[in-house]
């Protein structure tokens, strides 16, 4: 795991350094104007300062008429409302800025996202489970990068401010009063010491309070997802337990992370408040200053603004903590995401050629899982002419074997020549991936603007995959919006997943146990559909019956890695 800081760091990289151009050039015009800005809120602050002082003097001398004590209200009121709309246009660059970093991270890692989660690309990964395991990446991504970017911006420019505060009021408060400027870093010193030792388990606390939460979301969303399976078992009342059991780990951990909080604002409220007699007990011993109660005043404020620049870790302890702990784990998930399986993988995948007696070709592949060979030193090849059929009891690793000829598992070695043109082939999975949108998006997809078919043809094609009870569902609309995830039957969905085959008409296609939910009936009826409009396929299955569509069988025997293949007729 990544130490916080070095996390941190390399997320702030990520935007501030690793960006395009165009993006660096526009952040940095960001960070300009807002430094711009805080510097002029520095010196304004500043400059009201002194006039209050000069106007309350005036005040306080009584030599001034009711005219003269209201002109000068005015002025000051006037300053006031003049200087009021730079805090709001640095609020409005700042949150600009802000929202520009985290739409630059989100897209960042939105961009191997679907690859990082593809079960052979992160089959490689060492076992990297900590405690925060339990959160999603569409969590990471969604909350944690908000919250990183947001907590980042806020203490970054908050640390700028204080530096200009700082480096402002230090002088104002040396002109005042040396002995005031020596007695606000020494009381820094020891609160930012204090806050540091009371608030050493803040970081674990609420990364243990995080991973609770997640584990919790986790279970709810496992209970969401299996609703149906846990109640025909029965199993609600073990599930309910279980949920019942997380939720109290993620109050306890809330609870105690609360409880440290309590602790460090307690002791910093009691600190600044007895630090807040600073002024008055230093100021009354400088002869001829104890009535002057507008000099006073002002170091008051000054004495306040450095203590609290200099206060800044210690104000915000709390802040960083939360920051380094979504840093490591935000991070942590980015070199998941990024590890590249393919410098380790030895699978060759090149393009095969119009020379070529097939269009796919596999020479030497060996396939692993964790410890276990799932196929050892693999030789076949795919007639250009009909189908070849993997075939092997469950866990022999024909999905796996479909997944490295797709290019989507790394853990092995050897080589696969296949053709590679796009649109060529086109990959059916075994569990479909219906898109949001209309039952014409479905059909379409992925290329649902590329592709311009007649309603007509789609009808065809449907009835074709025997989804015509679909269309009498939809009155024959193929623009109707619903979740056709929840809509349609697993085998409906698997041949709605075959009509998109024939929209699309591949030369070549990659089946895996396209039928599985199907019945005999449906079964012959997809792969008369795939025969008649692919030259070529592989598919994995299971049931005796799929022999009659192939030629060729590549049986896995699931023991050493053993394979044979054969012909079928």
């Amino acid at each position: 795991m990544a130490k916080p800081w070095t996390a941190s760091f390399q997320l702030i990289r990520l935007f501030w350094w690793d960006s395009d151009r165009r993006c660096r050039a526009e952040a940095f015009s960001r960070l300009a104007a807002v430094i711009c800005v805080q510097v002029f809120r520095g010196k304004a602050r500043i400059w009201l300062s002194q006039m209050k002082r000069k106007e309350l003097q005036h005040l306080l001398s009584g030599s001034l008429e009711r005219p003269e004590i209201l002109r000068t209200i005015l002025k000051y009121a006037a300053a006031v409302f003049l200087l009021s709309p730079i805090s709001r246009l640095y609020y409005r660059l700042f949150r600009g800025l802000r929202l520009q970093w985290e739409q630059h991270l989100t897209k960042s890692f939105l961009g191997k996202f679907l690859e990082a989660q593809c079960f052979g690309h992160r089959a490689g990964l060492q076992d990297t489970r900590d405690s925060f395991d339990h959160r999603h990446p569409d969590q990471r991504i969604s909350a944690d990068v908000g919250k990183f970017t947001s907590l980042a911006t806020t203490l970054w420019l908050d640390g700028f401010q204080a530096a200009v505060d700082l480096y402002f009021y230090s002088g104002l408060l040396r002109t005042l009063s040396p002995a005031l400027s020596k007695l606000a870093v020494l009381a820094a010193l020891g609160g930012t010491l204090i806050t540091g030792q009371l608030g050493r388990d803040l970081p674990a606390l609420y990364s243990a309070e995080r991973a609770s939460d997640g584990a919790f979301t986790y279970l709810l969303t496992r209970m969401r997802e299996n609703a149906e399976s846990i109640l025909f078992y029965g199993g609600q009342r073990q599930e309910v337990q279980l949920a019942e059991k997380s939720l109290q780990l993620r109050s306890d951990s809330e609870w105690n992370r609360l409880a440290a909080k309590d602790v460090v604002q307690l002791v910093q409220d009691q600190y600044r408040q007895v630090l807040g007699l600073g002024p008055s007990l230093v100021m009354v011993q400088m002869a001829g200053l104890t009535q002057d109660a507008a000099l006073l005043n002002q170091a008051n404020e000054a004495f306040d603004a450095v203590l609290r620049a200099l206060l800044l870790f210690a104000d915000n302890c709390s802040d960083f903590s939360r920051l380094t702990a979504v840093a490591t784990e935000l991070f942590t998930y980015h070199l998941e995401q990024t590890q590249d399986d393919n410098s380790e993988s030895k699978i060759l995948i090149q393009a095969a050629d119009e020379h070529d007696s097939s269009w796919l070709e596999v020479q030497g592949l060996t396939l692993a899982f964790a410890d276990r060979i799932l196929l050892k030193d693999a030789h076949f090849s795919a007639p250009m002419q009909g189908g070849l059929l993997i075939s092997g009891p469950s866990g022999s690793g024909k999905t796996t074997l479909l997944r490295a000829l797709a290019g989507l598992w790394h853990r092995g070695v050897g080589e696969i020549k296949r053709e590679m043109k796009p649109g060529a082939v086109l990959f059916l999975p075994q569990r479909p991936y219906m898109s949001l949108g209309t039952l014409r998006q479905q059909l379409l997809y992925p290329n649902q603007r590329a592709i311009k078919v007649d309603d007509s043809h789609l009808h065809e094609i449907l009835v074709a995959v025997g989804l015509q009870s679909v269309l009498e569902r939809t009155k024959g609309e193929l623009d109707v919006v619903q979740r056709w995830d929840e809509q349609l039957s697993i085998g409906e969905q698997q041949r709605l997943s075959v009509a998109r085959l024939l929209v699309h008409r591949p030369t070549f296609a990659l089946v895996d146990e396209v039928t599985s939910a199907n019945d005999p009936a449906h079964e012959a009826m997809v792969y008369q559909c795939i025969a008649s409009t692919c030259e070529g396929f592989v598919s994995v299955g299971h049931r005796k019956s799929l022999e009659a569509y192939h030629s060729l069988n590549l049986r896995l025997a699931g023991i050493d890695g053993n394979w044979d293949l054969y012909k079928l007729h």
